[in-house]
């Protein structure tokens, strides 16, 4: 099997010769980029090559792979497997924390796409490690690509392949209108479980944009779990795990760092009214539901700005720290957008 290495870059791919393979990896400066390749060749090598079988592809007629690295996260160094015409996202964890979150990411994509939806998530394939590093070998979105904030405000698309661009006003908000759609998919309103944590700057969603066509996925699930314990509130848990979600969804819809990096940035009201949108849009689509999304979005409804600003600052999930003082100063606005969004949605 000929294997070929490369690096995902925004200018396109780099070869990985020797200068390249003695370069740490970014985030993890004890990990050489020649010694994630090899530890990731290795895991899709064993037994051989399962793990690609397990994704379907047909190992006896394949004869070159390409791997390439793509991205650096917190937790994670995705790269990507080219098999067979086939291509496949490779989650790749290094430190122990990312390698405890990693085989919990496994169960959580599999049960979420079992009991909700399969459409929006990363279907698992296989999990393994090798060389001291653990790995999920995953569905890979194509033609789906991270977007950011940029310096001027205005949002761009990420497209390795094609050119970065910049997003039009109205597919801006339908990306987010997505995002929320997606989020409020998966959020369980029996015990107030949700995908988080979740964050922009992360580049935990990706969207593609063709034809004048918006399509969103969320590509990874780091926990689903209720934010809090809400159970002293008797028959009122429900609701206030539900006010808890939306409140925090829909401020956290708003935070990125420019160009997912650099300094926080809170987007327009218009990105919270459209967060609201894509909420009562899943809702209505959850047939599990019945009545209860009509009287999730009554419930909502009831509040005037003052006393939604005045939930948030008691339910809505705790920000980071450097986020905090932004979400602050940003509830009362926030609420109001909220109310105003959520008069055209009242049952």
């Amino acid at each position: 099997m000929q294997v070929t290495r490369r690096i995902a870059t925004p200018c396109g791919d780099g070869n990985v010769g020797a200068t390249e393979a003695a370069m740490p990896l970014e985030g993890s400066p004890t990990v050489s980029y020649g010694r994630y390749f090899a530890a990731l060749e290795a895991f899709l090598a064993r037994d051989g090559w399962a793990a690609l079988g397990k994704a379907g592809v047909d190992i006896g007629g394949v004869d070159r792979l390409v791997l390439r690295a793509e991205k650096h996260g917190a937790l994670y160094h995705p790269a990507s497997v080219e098999a067979g015409g086939v291509r496949l996202c490779v989650n790749v964890a290094v430190e122990p924390t990312g390698m405890a979150c990693l085989q919990q990411e496994a169960g959580s994509l599999a049960v979420l796409r079992e009991r909700y939806a399969p459409q929006w998530l990363p279907c698992p394939y296989a999990t393994g490690e090798a060389e001291g590093m653990a790995f999920l070998l995953e569905e890979w979105f194509g033609g789906f690509h991270e977007f950011h904030s940029g310096q001027d405000g205005r949002v761009r698309l990420w497209d390795f392949d094609r050119g970065e661009r910049v997003l039009a006003p109205g597919e801006t908000l339908a990306v987010y209108r997505q995002a929320a759609r997606i989020l409020t998919r998966y959020f369980d309103v029996e015990t107030g479980a949700r995908i988080g944590p979740w964050h922009h700057a992360a580049g935990d969603f990706v969207a593609r944009i063709e034809g004048g066509a918006v399509e969103v996925r969320c590509i990874t699930v780091r926990g689903h779990a209720p934010a809090g314990d809400f159970s002293q509130a008797g028959p009122m848990a429900g609701r206030l795990a539900l006010l808890s979600f939306f409140l925090t969804m829909t401020m956290a819809m708003r935070l990125d760092r420019v160009d997912g990096v650099g300094a926080l940035r809170l987007a327009g009201e218009d990105v919270a009214e459209a967060a609201v949108a894509g909420f009562a849009e899943a809702l209505g689509e959850r047939s599990d539901l019945g009545e209860a999304s009509a009287e999730a979005l009554g419930f909502l409804a009831s509040f005037g700005p003052q006393e939604l600003e005045a939930a948030a600052r008691q339910v809505a999930e705790p920000f980071a720290a450097g986020e905090a003082p932004l979400v602050d100063a940003a509830w009362a606005g926030h609420a109001t957008a909220l109310c105003r969004a959520l008069t055209a949605w009242r049952p």
